[in-house]
C-alpha cells in the first residue's frame, strides 16, 4: 500500500495539472479521441510531478475550512445569507473531496477509526454550513484537524514499525508541537529518532517509542492550551472561539484516549470522553455556567495524568527549572511596578513571561506533585492563578512576594527542588524562553514583541553571561554580542533582520546560529575556573580598566608638576580619584539594594559618561595644540597657574579627575562581580593587587618621565594621547546607546570586527559609530586648522607691528 498516494485530476478547477472535464462540456468542446489521449498523457505526468505531500493536502483541507468560516461571517452582514451558505457548504465539500483522494485510501487501511472521525467531522461542518451555524461548523473544524493530526501519528507508527522509514518521516511532517521552552526545546526528536533509523543507529521499535512519546506530549500542551483557550473565550463571550477550543480539545483528548485509558483506567478515561462531549455541547449552547463547571472538572482529572515518564534526572531538571521561573516572577515584577503603575516596561513583561513558563513546568510536573501532597498541587495551581490576576491588575510587589514565597515553599517540599549553586544554567535558561517567544512571535507576525523579547533576551546575556565571557573569551562574547545586534561574520544579527522585518526562515536560521554559540559559552562557562587564570583574568580587569584612566590623571599629573604648580592641587586631583572610586562602589551596592538599575538604563549611563569625556578631552587636546604649536605656551601655562592660586579652580582640576575615574569605576566594579561568580575569592584577590601595582608602576612612570622630557614633547604626547582616548571613548559611547536600544545598528562588513581594534580604538564595524568617529576626526582636524590659521595671523600681525615699530624708530 503506497502510504502517500499520488492526487489524481480533481473536477474542481483550483486543482493544478487538471482539465476540468466540466468545464470543457459546458464551453461545448468536442476533443478528438488523439487530443483526448495526448491530454491525458500530459496530465497523468503533470500530476506525478505534483504529487501532494500529506502535510500539504491536510493544510489545503483546514485553509478550506478557514475560507467557510470567513463565509459564514460575511453571511451575518449580507442581505442574502444563503448565498453565503452555499458557498462554505461547498467550500467544504471540497475539502471532502481532497480528502478522499489523497488522504482516506491510507487513513482506511492504516487508522480506520481515525478515517470515520474525519468523515464524521466533514458532515457535521457541512450541514452546520448549510444551516447558517457558525459556531457548529467551528466545533467541526476542530475535530477536522485534531482527526487529521490523530491519523498521520496512526501512520507515522504504522510505516515506522513496517520499515518504511522515508514514509514515516513523510506522514510525521503533518504534526503539531508544543511551546517551545526550556523544559520543551524546540528539538525534534521524534524527527531524529527516524533519521536514527535510516542511519542503521536505531531499531524501530526504539524510534516508534520515541515517537508516540514525543507527540504525546505536543498534544497534551496543546490539550491545555485548548482549554485555556476556552477560559479566554467565555470571558470575552466568543462563542464562535469557545466552540473550536472545545472541539480542539475534544480532538486532543481522542489522540490521547488509548494513552489516558492505560494510565487512568477504563472508567475514569470514559468519564473524560463524556466530559469533553458535555463540554463542546455547553459551548455550543453557549451556556458559559456549564462551560466553566465542565472545564474545572476536566482539569481536576487531567491533574494525574502524567503523558510521558520522565526519569529522576529530568524530575529534578524540571524542578528546578520550575522554582527558578516562580522565583524570577517577584525578581523582575518588583524592578517593574510601583505604586500601581509600570516603571520598567520590559521588567514587568519578563515578570508576565517567567508566570507562564512557571505554569508551563507545573503542568508537567503536576502529576509528580499530586502524588506526593494532592492539596499542595491544587495550592500551587491556585498560586499561579493568583500571581496572574495580581499582575495584570498592577498589584503591589509585596503581595507578589508573599504568593511567590508560598509557591517556593511548595515546589521545594514536593519535588526537593531549590536554586541551583551556579547561575549558569538558570541565565541560559531564561534566554531559551526568551528567544523562544521571540521566534513564536516572528511567526505570528508580530515584529514588535518580537524586538522586545530580543532586547529582554540580550538584558539576560549582557548581565550575565557576557560579562563572564568578556575575559574568559572575549572572541566568543564579541561574537555573541553582534549575532544579537546587527551582526557579525558579514552576516545580519537578529536586530537587523528584525528591523528589516526579514522571513521567518531567515530569522529562525539567524537565531538557530545564536543558539549553537550560546550552547558553546554555557559549556564553556560550566567547566569553572582554575585559581591561576582566576588571577590572570583578575589582573586583566584592573589593567584594562585602569590604563584608560591613568593615562588621563597622568596627563593632568604631569602637567601640575612640570609647571611646579603646588602639592596641593595634585591632592585634590587625588582625592577626587578616591572620590570616584568610592562613589562607583556605592553605585554597585545603591543598584543592589536601593534603586533599580536595567542594563539598558547602565548603558545610557556609560555611553553617555564617555561621551561627556569626549568633549572634555576634545576641549583639553585642543589647548595643549593651541597652546603648544600656536602661542607661547610656557607662558600661558604660568599665568594660568598664578590665576589658580588665586581662584581655587583646583575644584575644576579635582572634578576632571572624578570624572575620568567614575567612568572607568563603576564598569570595573560590574566585572570584578561577574567574576565572582567563577573565580576563587583569594586568586581575584591576587590578581587585583598584581594588577593595581602595575597601574602604580606605570603611573609612577608616567610622572618621572613629566620631569625628566622637555615639556614641549611632553604635551605633544599627552595631546596624542588624549586624542586617543576620545576617539575611543565616541566609538564605544555610540556602542552603548546601541546596546541601550537608542540607536539603530547597521553592519559594515567591510569593517574587520578585530577585538583589539575593539579595545583599543573603539572601533565596531557598525555604520553609527564609524560616523560618530569620523565626524569626531572631521571636527577635531577642522578646529585644529583653524587654530593654525589663527596663530598666523596672530604672527603676521606681529611682524607687521614690528616692522612699523621699526619704521617708526627709523
Amino acid at each position: 500500500m503506497n502510504s502517500r498516494p499520488i492526487a489524481p485530476c480533481q473536477t474542481k478547477s483550483r486543482r493544478r495539472g487538471c482539465l476540468p472535464i466540466k468545464l470543457s462540456r459546458s464551453l461545448g468542446l468536442r476533443l478528438s479521441p488523439w487530443l483526448v489521449l495526448a491530454l491525458g498523457l500530459v496530465t497523468a505526468a503533470s500530476i506525478r510531478a505534483q504529487t501532494t505531500p500529506a502535510w500539504d493536502s491536510a493544510q489545503q483541507i483546514r485553509e478550506l475550512g478557514f475560507q467557510a468560516q470567513s463565509e459564514l461571517y460575511a453571511a451575518a452582514r449580507a442581505s442574502d445569507a444563503t448565498v453565503h451558505h452555499r458557498a462554505a457548504a461547498n467550500l467544504l465539500a471540497d475539502a471532502a473531496h481532497i480528502y478522499e483522494t489523497d488522504l482516506q485510501p491510507s487513513f482506511r487501511e492504516f487508522a480506520p477509526e481515525t478515517d470515520a472521525l474525519i468523515l464524521e467531522a466533514l458532515a457535521r461542518a457541512q450541514t452546520a454550513a448549510m444551516d447558517g451555524a457558525p459556531a457548529a461548523v467551528a466545533a467541526a473544524r476542530g475535530r477536522l484537524w485534531t482527526a487529521l493530526l490523530q491519523g498521520s501519528q496512526a501512520l507515522t507508527l504504522s510505516m515506522l514499525r513496517a520499515g518504511d522509514s522515508t514514509s514515516a518521516a513523510e506522514w510525521l511532517r503533518l504534526r503539531e508541537y508544543r511551546q517551545s521552552t526550556r523544559v520543551s526545546t524546540v528539538d525534534d526528536p521524534a524527527a531524529l529518532a527516524i533519521a536514527d533509523v535510516e542511519q542503521h543507529q536505531l531499531s524501530a521499535e526504539a524510534a516508534a517509542a520515541i515517537v508516540a512519546n514525543d507527540l504525546r506530549g505536543a498534544y497534551y500542551f496543546r490539550l491545555r492550551d485548548a482549554m485555556a483557550q476556552i477560559e479566554v473565550a467565555v470571558e470575552k463571550n466568543f462563542p464562535t472561539r469557545a466552540a473550536e477550543s472545545a472541539g480542539l480539545a475534544a480532538g486532543y483528548f481522542s489522540i490521547l484516549q488509548a494513552d489516558m485509558r492505560e494510565k487512568l483506567g477504563a472508567e475514569a478515561a470514559g468519564r473524560l470522553q463524556g466530559s469533553f462531549t458535555t463540554l463542546e455541547a455547553a459551548a455550543l449552547n453557549e451556556d458559559w455556567a456549564a462551560v466553566r463547571t465542565r472545564a474545572n472538572a476536566i482539569r481536576d482529572a487531567l491533574g494525574s495524568y502524567q503523558p510521558v515518564q520522565l526519569t529522576p534526572a529530568e524530575i529534578a531538571e524540571r524542578g528546578h527549572l520550575l522554582y527558578l521561573f516562580t522565583n524570577l516572577v517577584y525578581v523582575e515584577y518588583k524592578d517593574g511596578v510601583r505604586d500601581g503603575q509600570v516603571t520598567v516596561a520590559i521588567e514587568y513583561q519578563e515578570a508576565i513571561t517567567f508566570r507562564g513558563q512557571a505554569e508551563v513546568a507545573f503542568e508537567e510536573l503536576r502529576p509528580l506533585i499530586a502524588k506526593a501532597d494532592a492539596q499542595a498541587a491544587a495550592r500551587l495551581e491556585a498560586i499561579l492563578g493568583e500571581l496572574e490576576t495580581t499582575m495584570l491588575n498592577l498589584g503591589q510587589p509585596q503581595a507578589v512576594k508573599v504568593l511567590v514565597d508560598e509557591a517556593l515553599g511548595i515546589i521545594a517540599s514536593t519535588l526537593n527542588a531549590g536554586p541551583a549553586a551556579s547561575d549558569t544554567a538558570a541565565s541560559f535558561a531564561i534566554l531559551d524562553t526568551l528567544l523562544s517567544e521571540m521566534l513564536t512571535a516572528i511567526r505570528d507576525g508580530r515584529y514588535e514583541e518580537a524586538e522586545r523579547a530580543r532586547i529582554e533576551a540580550y538584558a539576560v546575556f549582557e548581565s550575565g553571561p557576557e560579562q563572564r565571557l568578556a575575559h574568559r573569551a572575549p572572541i566568543l562574547s564579541r561574537e555573541l554580542e553582534g549575532m544579537f545586534w546587527e551582526g557579525t561574520d558579514g552576516k545580519p544579527g537578529l536586530a537587523t533582520l528584525i528591523a528589516n522585518k526579514a522571513s521567518v526562515a531567515d530569522i529562525t536560521a539567524s537565531t538557530d546560529q545564536l543558539n549553537v554559540r550560546l550552547n558553546q559559552a554555557e559549556d564553556f562557562l560550566s567547566t569553572g575556573m582554575s585559581g591561576f587564570l582566576a588571577a590572570v583574568n583578575s589582573m586583566i580587569i584592573i589593567l584594562r580598566e585602569g590604563l584608560e584612566a591613568v593615562l588621563i590623571l597622568g596627563a593632568i599629573l604631569g602637567y601640575l608638576r612640570a609647571t611646579n604648580c603646588p602639592r596641593k592641587f595634585s591632592l585634590w586631583v587625588y582625592l577626587g580619584t578616591a572620590a570616584a572610586i568610592a562613589l562607583s562602589v556605592f553605585t554597585w551596592w545603591a543598584a543592589q539594594s536601593l534603586i533599580t538599575i536595567t542594563v539598558a538604563q547602565r548603558e545610557i549611563i556609560e555611553g553617555a559618561a564617555s561621551l561627556l569625556a569626549v568633549v572634555v578631552l576634545f576641549y583639553v587636546t585642543n589647548w595643549l595644540f593651541e597652546k603648544v604649536y600656536v602661542v607661547d605656551w610656557i607662558a600661558f601655562v604660568k599665568e594660568q597657574v598664578g590665576k589658580a592660586l588665586s581662584t581655587g579652580s583646583a575644584l575644576a582640576l579635582a572634578g576632571l579627575g572624578f570624572t575620568v575615574v567614575y567612568r572607568e569605576g563603576f564598569e570595573t566594579v560590574l566585572f570584578y562581580q561577574a567574576l565572582s561568580f567563577d573565580a576563587p575569592a583569594s586568586w581575584m584577590w591576587l590578581g587585583f593587587i598584581v594588577g593595581s601595582l602595575i597601574i602604580v608602576a606605570v603611573a609612577v612612570a608616567i610622572l618621572m618621565m613629566s620631569k625628566r622630557l622637555p615639556l614641549k614633547p611632553l604635551f605633544t604626547v599627552t595631546g596624542l594621547l588624549l586624542l586617543l582616548l576620545a576617539f575611543n571613548f565616541m566609538g564605544s559611547g555610540v556602542r552603548a546607546f546601541q546596546e541601550a536600544g537608542l540607536i539603530s545598528a547597521h553592519l559594515l562588513t567591510w569593517i574587520p570586527e578585530h577585538l583589539l581594534l575593539m579595545e583599543l580604538l573603539g572601533i565596531y564595524p557598525t555604520l553609527e559609530t564609524t560616523l560618530a568617529q569620523a565626524f569626531f576626526l572631521l571636527t577635531m582636524a577642522a578646529t585644529f586648522a583653524y587654530s593654525l590659521w589663527r596663530g598666523s595671523q596672530k604672527k603676521d600681525g606681529a611682524k607687521q607691528s614690528a616692522n612699523a615699530s621699526l619704521s617708526r624708530a627709523k
